[in-house]
């Protein structure tokens, strides 16, 4: 899993911070590793990156949060302590995925995460 983080250092200096988390696979610890991208090296860094996913043919997928909402009413909505509490009473029972998905009106990708953050999958 990986996360996108954008801090400000002590000089107003901004810059841009990568995580990776995955857990082992012969234990239930985890690895983290991280790689920061300063102001001046971030144009850089999106070409090469652009680049990259040019090579690999990844198709641009653009959407607005309204069209996502539409199959989907509560895609990038904060989970709240509630429904966190009831995905994980549900994930235990074993319901599925998509099953969850259909539930909490997300898209199954979005469960997917919360569990990992919840430490309930392994991605």
């Amino acid at each position: 899993m990986y996360f996108f983080d954008v801090k400000e250092s002590k000089d107003g200096t901004k810059y841009l911070v990568i995580s990776e988390s995955r857990q082992t696979s012969t234990d239930q610890n985890y690895i983290h590793n991280r790689v920061m991208v300063f102001e001046e090296h971030l144009q850089a860094f999106v070409e090469g990156f652009q680049e990259t996913i040019n090579f690999l043919g990844v198709k641009d997928r653009t959407y607005t949060v309204d069209e996502m909402r539409r199959e989907y009413p509560k895609a990038y909505a904060r989970w709240t302590q509630d429904e966190d509490a009831q995905l994980k009473v549900k994930y235990s029972e074993g319901v599925s995925i998509d099953e969850l998905a259909k539930h909490f009106q997300r898209k199954p990708s979005a469960i997917r995460s919360r569990l990992t953050r919840l430490r309930l999958f392994a991605s």
